[in-house]
C-alpha cells in the first residue's frame, strides 16, 4: 500500500504529545480490506484527496490509497465522517520515530554513567586517585547483531539463510528493519508467550480433567494482536466462568481455593510488590502490615472458583459416578475400573469462577495484632505507597466511590486499578521486566520489589520508561521496538561477572545464556529451518468434550459417559498429527522482511508436525506445559511453573552429557537433518564448513577455525563433519547471547 508521511507537528500538538500520545476519539475500529483481501482493524480518521487516513490501535497513522480498498471499504470511507480530532491526528508524527524514542534512552544510559564515574571518582580521591572509568561497549557487528536479535526477539537463532540474507544487505538501516520484521514474527509470539508463561506459571492442567488449553491460545492470540497490557491484565483478574470457555479464567483458577496465594503472585507480577511476608505476619523488611494484606485480600473475598456443594451436593455427584459405573458393568465394562475417570471428569466442571453476594473473607484464626481480632470480617483497602498520595491519584479516586460492604463489582474494581495507568507502580513493573528481558538485568535488584524507586540503579531511566509505557498505551511491541534501537541495547555484551550487590550502569547488555526455551527453539530451527510452521491448535478440544452443565436436573450417566469417551478420543487425534520425521523438514528460506509501516495483515499457519525417536518437532511454546520429566527443557532449566519466574540458566552434569550424546545432538548429526541437508548443497570441503558456521554460529569461520577444520576432514574424511556440528553445539558461544 502507498503510505504517506505526516505533516510537521505543531507547538500545540507538542505539548499534547509530552502529556500522552493522541489517539482518534473513542469511535469504534472497524476492519479494513484491501484488494487482496488481507485485513486489518484501524479506526477512520478521514478521507482527504484519494487518501484514506486510518489509526492503527498503537496510535501508528497511515494514508491509505482509496483504490487499494474493497469497494465496500471504499464506500464506508466516503460516508463516514471525519474523526473531531482529524486536523491534529495528522499533524503528529505517531509513530514517534523508534530511533528519536531510543536516543533519548541513550541519553539516560550515558547520564546513568556519567553519574556513576563521578561516585567512582570521589572515592578514588579517598585512595590512590586512580580509577577506570565507565563507557559504553563497542557496538555490535552485524554477525553478532542478526543472532542476538534473533534470539531476543525471536527466540531463536537465525537459519542458514536469514543470516546469509542480512550479512549480504548494504541497507543503511538493515537493523531497523529486521527488528521491525521480527516483532511482526510468529516468533516474537512465542518467545513472549515463553516468558509471560513462566512468569505466570501457566501449565497444561490443573488436575482431573481442566486442560488449560484454552488459556494458552488465548494468551498467544493477545500477544499476536498486539492486546495491551492493561488489558490483557485486566481480563485475567475480572474473568469469570471456565477456562475452556473462557481462557483468561485459567489465571484464577490455577491457584483455585488458594485466594490468597493467587493475590501475593498478583501483586509481585503485576506491582512489583512483595507483600507475601504479610500473609502471616507484619512484613518484617518493608511497611505492609497482615491486615494490609487481608485488606487487599478481600477484593477476592466476594469470588468463588468451584461451584459450592449448595449448588451441587456431594451426594448429587456420588450418585452420578455410580450411575456411570453401572451403566458400564451392565454394558460387560469393568465400571469400577473407570471411577476415578469419572469422577475426575465430573469434578472438572465444578471449576467455575463466579461473583458471590458476600465478602467471605475473614481475618485468620491465629491473628495476633492489637488492629484486629480472629475471625473479624474484612473491609476492602488498597495499599499506598510512601511516594503517593491518593487523594491526588485517579487510580486511587476512582475506588473511593464504592459503599462499604458492596460487594458487586468488587474484584473488577480491583482489576481497574491494578491496570490504570495511575496506579504507581503498574507501568513501572512491566517496563522494568521489559527492559530485564532485552539487557538481561532489570533497572532495580528484583523485579518483584519496586518499593522504592529511588533504588533503581537508574533512578531516571526508570521514570522515563514507566512514563513511556504510559505513552504508547502499554504496547509492548512498541516499547520494545525502542529499546532494540537503542545504542546500548547493540552494543556488545559485559561478559565480567557482577559481583553481589553490585550496580550495574548498562554499557550494554550483560552476557548470559539461552534460556531452555531458546536452546530448544534454536535446535528446532537447526532441524526444521523455519519452525514457526509447526502449530498445536487444539486449544478446545478438551472444552467441548469436558462441558457439562453440573446445575441441569436432566444430567444423567449416559451424558457423562459419552462426555468420557470424547475425552479419551481426543489424545488420539493430536496423535494423529504427527506428520513425519527428520526427511521432511522443509529447507523454506525464512521470513521475508517486510515493511514495517505497512499495517499487518492476517495470514494463516499449517497443522501437524513432524517427530523423531519420539520427540515432537514443535517448538517450545507449542510443547507440553512445563515439558514431562527427562525431556530437554526441563533438563536445561525450564520453570516447572511452581513458582513465578521460576526458570534456571545454570549449567549441570546432565546438561553436558546430553549434549555430548543426547537425542538433540543425535538428531542434528543425522543425515536427514536440516543442518546436514544444507551442507550437501554445496561441493567444496570448505563450502561445507562455512554452511555449518552459518548454521549454529551465524557467522563465517576464522582462518584459525577452516585450518582446524581441514586437519580434521583430512584425518576422518566426511564423517569429521559431524563431529564438527558436535564441537560447535557444545561451545560458549552457541548457549551464551553474546
Amino acid at each position: 500500500m502507498r503510505l504517506f508521511k505526516a505533516t510537521r507537528i505543531s507547538i500545540l500538538l507538542a505539548i499534547q504529545l509530552a502529556a500522552g500520545s493522541i489517539l482518534a476519539d473513542t469511535k469504534t475500529p472497524r476492519i479494513w480490506t484491501d484488494v487482496e483481501g488481507r485485513k486489518v482493524s484501524a479506526t477512520f480518521i478521514m478521507l482527504q484527496g484519494d487518501s484514506v487516513h486510518i489509526q492503527l490501535a498503537n496510535g501508528n497513522i497511515h494514508a491509505i490509497a482509496l483504490e487499494l480498498l474493497s469497494a465496500e471499504d471504499q464506500k464506508a470511507a466516503r460516508s463516514l465522517p471525519p474523526s473531531p480530532l482529524a486536523s491534529a491526528l495528522n499533524s503528529v508524527p505517531t509513530h514517534m520515530n523508534a530511533a528519536q524514542a531510543a536516543a533519548k534512552v541513550d541519553e539516560l544510559v550515558l547520564a546513568g554513567l556519567h553519574k556513576a564515574n563521578q561516585k567512582l571518582s570521589h572515592d578514588a580521591t579517598r585512595k590512590d586517585g586512580k580509577f577506570a572509568p565507565l563507557k559504553p561497549n563497542p557496538p555490535l557487528n552485524d554477525e553478532q547483531f542478526v543472532r542476538r536479535a534473533y534470539l531476543d526477539i525471536a527466540g531463536r537463532i537465525p537459519n542458514q539463510q536469514e543470516t546469509v540474507s542480512f550479512l549480504q544487505s548494504n541497507a543503511n538501516d538493515k537493523r531497523m528493519r529486521l527488528i521491525d520484521t521480527l516483532l511482526e514474527s510468529d516468533g516474537h509470539v512465542s518467545h513472549l508467550y515463553n516468558y509471560l508463561a513462566e512468569m505466570l506459571r501457566i501449565v497444561d492442567h490443573y488436575g482431573f480433567y481442566i486442560r488449560s488449553s484454552n488459556y494458552i491460545q488465548w494468551m498467544k492470540e493477545q500477544i499476536r494482536n498486539n492486546r495491551p497490557w492493561n488489558e490483557l491484565v485486566y481480563e485475567l483478574l475480572a474473568a469469570k466462568g471456565k477456562v475452556w470457555n473462557n481462557g483468561p479464567a485459567g489465571y484464577l483458577l490455577r491457584d483455585s481455593s488458594m485466594p490468597l496465594d493467587n493475590l501475593a503472585n498478583t501483586l509481585s507480577v503485576f506491582l512489583g510488590t512483595d507483600l507475601s511476608c504479610a500473609q502471616c505476619h507484619d512484613h518484617p523488611f518493608a511497611e505492609w502490615t497482615q491486615r494490609d494484606f487481608y485488606q487487599m485480600a478481600a477484593f477476592f473475598g466476594a469470588t468463588s472458583t468451584m461451584t459450592s456443594n449448595s449448588d451441587f451436593p456431594r451426594e448429587r455427584r456420588r450418585d452420578l459416578v455410580q450411575a456411570a459405573q453401572d451403566l458400564l458393568t451392565a454394558n460387560g465394562r469393568d465400571g469400577k475400573s473407570f471411577g476415578g475417570k469419572i469422577n475426575n471428569l465430573v469434578g472438572s466442571n465444578l471449576y467455575d469462577i463466579n461473583d458471590l453476594q458476600e465478602n467471605r473473607l475473614r481475618l485468620p484464626h491465629d491473628y495476633a495484632y492489637k488492629d484486629g481480632t480472629p475471625g473479624e470480617p474484612v473491609e476492602p483497602k488498597l495499599i499506598v505507597w510512601p511516594d503517593t498520595n491518593p487523594r491526588h491519584n485517579a487510580a486511587y479516586k476512582t475506588m473511593a466511590a464504592r459503599r462499604t460492604g458492596d460487594v458487586d463489582g468488587l474484584r473488577q474494581s480491583f482489576a481497574g486499578w491494578v491496570t490504570h495507568a495511575e496506579n504507581p507502580r503498574f507501568a513501572m513493573s512491566i517496563a522494568n521486566r521489559m527492559w530485564q528481558r532485552a539487557f538481561g538485568l532489570s533497572l532495580m535488584p528484583s523485579v518483584t520489589q519496586l518499593d522504592n524507586p529511588d533504588d533503581a540503579y537508574n533512578p531516571a531511566l526508570l521514570k522515563h520508561l514507566t512514563s513511556e509505557m504510559i505513552r504508547l498505551k502499554f504496547n509492548l511491541k512498541e516499547f520494545m521496538r525502542i529499546l532494540y534501537n537503542t545504542r546500548a541495547y547493540q552494543s556488545q555484551a559485559t561478559n565480567h561477572e557482577l559481583a553481589m550487590g553490585e550496580p550495574y550502569h548498562f554499557q550494554g547488555p550483560v552476557l548470559r545464556r539461552m534460556s531452555a526455551e531458546q536452546a530448544w527453539d534454536s535446535f528446532m530451527t537447526l532441524v526444521l529451518g523455519e519452525p514457526d510452521k509447526f502449530k498445536n491448535n487444539e486449544s478446545d478440544l478438551y472444552g467441548r468434550a469436558v462441558e457439562m452443565n453440573m446445575l441441569n436436573p436432566a444430567l444423567d450417566a449416559q451424558i457423562i459417559l459419552r462426555k468420557l469417551q470424547a475425552v479419551e478420543s481426543v489424545d488420539a487425534r493430536i496423535r494423529s498429527k504427527a506428520a513425519g520425521g527428520l526427511a521432511m523438514a522443509d529447507t523454506g528460506g525464512g521470513m521475508s522482511e517486510m515493511n514495517a509501516s505497512t499495517p499487518d495483515m492476517t495470514t494463516g499457519s499449517a497443522d501437524g508436525y513432524l517427530t523423531h525417536e519420539g520427540l515432537k518437532l514443535m517448538r517450545a511454546s507449542e510443547l507440553p506445559q512445563p515439558a514431562p520429566a527427562g525431556h530437554f527443557l526441563l533438563q536445561f532449566g525450564q520453570s516447572t511453573r511452581q513458582v513465578m519466574d521460576g526458570g534456571n540458566r545454570e549449567g549441570n552434569i546432565p546438561q553436558i552429557l546430553m549434549l555430548m550424546n543426547g537425542q538433540v545432538q543425535k538428531m542434528l548429526t543425522n543425515q536427514d537433518s536440516l543442518v546436514m541437508r544444507n551442507m550437501s548443497k554445496v561441493a567444496s570441503p570448505p563450502d561445507k564448513v562455512e554452511s555449518v558456521f552459518l548454521s549454529i554460529l551465524n557467522r563465517r569461520p576464522t582462518l584459525t577455525e577452516k585450518d582446524i577444520a581441514r586437519q580434521e576432514l583430512a584425518a576422518h574424511g566426511d564423517d569429521a563433519y559431524a563431529d564438527i556440528i558436535w564441537a560447535l553445539i557444545n561451545t560458549r558461544e552457541f548457549y551464551f547471547i553474546q
